[in-house]
């Protein structure tokens, strides 16, 4: 089980929602059916479950994510009986989040070697790998479980 504090894992959550928006806007600018649609596509959707295991630790630590309550909006029940991810088991959609999460550890970590420890991009990526390995740890122990 993973041990984070609130404030990294809503540094997470906050990290996880502004690559889903930089992965939609590059989406708009491919055909659909193309690799590169396809792969936003399958990236998009880890990040969004990803985003909902991040949001989930949160409500099990007793951190409210808006004024409306884990009860009124459902998230609680939503990773267990696949309301978020609509058709196909859990268990599967699990599994193929994975892969997406380790390629954008993989490519920010190649991205963060061409840059000097203390720059700003090299901080930048800093914060994506984190969030990144945050997400693919919540991944596997849900898999695990």
């Amino acid at each position: 089980m993973i041990h984070l504090s609130k404030e990294e894992l809503t540094e997470t959550l906050f990290v996880i929602a502004s690559i889903v928006a930089r992965c939609e806007n590059a989406q708009t600018k491919f055909r659909e059916g193309t690799s590169q649609h396809t792969l936003l596509k399958n990236r998009i959707r880890a990040l969004y479950l990803s985003k909902e295991l991040v949001e989930a630790e949160l409500l099990r630590m007793g951190e409210r994510l808006s004024t409306v309550g884990c009860e009124e909006t459902g998230k609680c029940k939503a990773l267990d009986n696949c309301e978020i991810l609509g058709e196909g088991s859990l268990m599967e959609e699990l599994k193929s989040a994975v892969p997406p999460i380790v390629s954008i550890i993989s490519k920010c970590e190649k991205a963060q070697s061409k840059y000097e420890k203390g720059t700003a991009q090299f901080r930048r990526y800093e914060k994506i790998i984190l969030a990144m390995k945050v997400s693919k740890t919540l991944l596997k122990d849900r898999l695990e479980n």
